[in-house]
């Protein structure tokens, strides 16, 4: 190459050096705040419940043992049946006791025919007495001998009462009706009078279920009973009373009873009362020794906000939502929860009513830090809420039989076109949406607990 040529492309390569340090830097440009739903909570009448744990007894329970000695002879039923009052059960040995029977019969013929003679000499000898050819002594001693026989008469069918009653023990009737368990001693066995336990009959239609209530709840019940009226009967309305019971695996409450019992006073050591519920068990569903789960109301149905499940977290302060503020800022909210009715949870304190919630996004939100605001397309209108409030109301009373797509948060005015797709909901298991997560999501709170 030449010279010449070299200095050209050295001059070429300057000129395009010195044109591209003239264009404008390059700048990190800050992503966007992170999209998030928000809505702003329901309210509906809720009624408020006082709930307590304890367990199923049979309403009736009898240990069947044996009233006399001998061997077990017959068993006359089916482990785990039903049976009647009066069924017969078992069968003792009945041969000592009939002839025990027919000694004491005899001795009672004995007594009969030994009072007949003494009544006949008493007769006889009052007529000679009248004729002065008896003395007086003579008729008191016949006298006494025929009071000696009525003695030994009422003695002799004494003893054939008892000897039939014998005999009677023999056979073990069931005292109540109910369900029988197994038999816990085989035939061929040696029974002895009130020693041996035979089987075990229990009463459990209605069924009892036993719980006990705080010295505060048991304020929170006598506080629903009006100051100027006198005193009842019955401080906690046994008798009229609703209670309302579920088992330990079931949804809800489907067993619907009566407060039954409420003991004399708190038990100073423990500060708990122990009542009891009676409930219809027709069906045998409710067997005794099963755990429940009880609970009753407290006065009238009140109006109370309610948010979504997904809406809640919690951590080491507590429950909590996040809750978006007039210039767009996340606030962490501190929030005491009630019961939870149909997906939903009740908020007793912490939130006010016109506030926006995030209901759907809370892992990409972060307290201070701002974000944008879309309403939730989740929620419905305040036609449709209170319409569904009204169903679930009519159908359950708010309780947890009440329809599945449970109303979402009441959204604004600018509620999103019914086409645009739903963001998954957040969770332990759900992921974040597509795209890069933004920066401030790396600091959010705690994800929302499953409820």
């Amino acid at each position: 190459m030449t010279r010449s040529r070299r200095s050209g492309v050295a001059a070429l390569a300057a000129g395009v050096l010195a044109a591209l340090g003239c264009q404008p830097r390059n700048e990190y440009a800050p992503p966007p705040p992170p999209a998030v739903e928000v809505a702003t909570p329901v309210e509906r009448p809720v009624t408020d419940y006082l709930e307590f744990t304890g367990s199923t007894r049979a309403i009736a329970t009898v240990e069947l043992r044996a009233r006399v000695n001998g061997y077990l002879e017959e068993i006359h039923f089916e482990d785990g049946s039903t049976v009647e009052e009066g069924q017969l059960l078992f069968t003792i040995e009945q041969a000592p006791y009939r002839t025990k029977l027919a000694m004491a019969e005899a001795d009672l013929a004995r007594a009969r025919a030994a009072l007949q003679l003494a009544e006949g000499e008493l007769g006889r000898l009052r007529t000679l007495v009248r004729r002065d050819a008896g003395t007086v002594q003579e008729l008191d001693i016949k006298q006494a001998e025929r009071e000696s026989a009525v003695a030994g008469l009422a003695a002799a069918e004494a003893a054939v009462e008892d000897a039939e009653l014998q005999l009677a023990y023999c056979e073990i009737r069931a005292p109540i009706a109910g369900r029988i368990g197994r038999h816990l001693v085989d035939t061929g066995n040696l029974v002895q009078a009130e020693m041996t336990s035979l089987a075990i009959i229990e009463r459990f239609d209605p069924i009892y279920v036993y719980f006990t209530l705080s010295e505060g709840d048991l304020l929170d019940l006598q506080s629903e009973q009006d100051p100027n009226q006198a005193a009842p009967s019955s401080p906690l309305g046994e008798g009229e009373r609703v209670l309302e019971v579920g088992l330990g695996g079931e949804q809800g409450y489907p067993y619907t009873g009566r407060l039954d019992f409420a003991d004399l006073g708190v038990d100073p050591g423990t500060g708990t009362l122990q009542l009891r519920g009676i409930f219809p068990n027709e069906d045998g569903r409710l067997l005794p020794g099963l755990f429940a789960r009880v609970r009753t109301a407290v006065g009238a149905a009140r109006p109370r906000l309610l948010v979504p499940d997904r809406a809640l977290g919690t951590d080491q302060r507590g429950d909590y939502v996040l809750v978006v503020g007039d210039e767009d800022v996340v606030e962490y909210r501190s929030v005491t929860i009630g019961r939870s009715l149909d997906g939903m949870s009740v908020i007793t304190s912490g939130l006010e009513g016109d506030e926006r919630v995030v209901v759907n996004g809370v892992q990409f939100a972060r307290p201070g830090a701002p974000v944008d605001p879309q309403p939730s397309d989740a929620a419905e209108g305040p036609e449709a809420v209170a319409e569904a409030d009204a169903e679930a109301e009519a159908e359950a009373d708010l309780g947890p039989t009440a329809p599945e797509a449970a109303p979402g948060l009441a959204a604004g005015p600018d509620a999103p076109d019914p086409e645009v797709e739903d963001a998954p909901a957040p969770g332990p298991t759900s992921g974040p949406r597509e795209g890069p997560v933004p920066p401030a999501a790396a600091a959010a709170p705690s994800t929302t607990r499953p409820r």
